[in-house]
């Protein structure tokens, strides 16, 4: 019976630490603003958010945003010839893409969209 106990702790211990480890994501944009973009979410840790993020974006882009256990998301202007981009972030994936597109929209954006979003919580 010792042995079952401490075999289903140290399962129980496994999928805590795997249903809480992978709660980091990033946000990678290119050097115009986001014409070029890089997103990742439910990564174990903060370089492995970076680097997906930024070879989804590619050359010349930086990290904008890392977050950790809730939601985000990244809107552009659609307009062509438009830099005007947003983000955001919050418990829940609406309010996360309310909030990009607000800031999208604050930087003279006049056709954001929501280019894409995530949750690691």
């Amino acid at each position: 019976m010792t042995i079952l106990k401490s075999l289903l702790l140290a399962l129980s211990a496994t999928f805590f630490l795997a249903a809480t480890g992978f709660a980091q994501g990033s946000l990678a944009i290119d050097s115009n603003q986001g014409d070029q973009y890089g997103f990742s979410y439910n990564y174990p840790g903060v370089s492995e958010a970076d680097q997906k993020a930024r070879s989804e974006c590619g050359s010349g882009c930086s990290i904008v945003l890392r977050f950790s256990n809730e939601c985000a998301a990244y809107a552009a202007d659609q307009s062509s010839g438009s830099t005007a981009y947003g983000w955001g972030t919050s418990s829940s994936s609406s309010s996360a893409k309310n909030r990009a597109l607000s800031e999208c929209r604050n930087r003279g954006g006049s056709q954001c969209r929501v280019r894409v979003w995530g949750c690691d919580n």
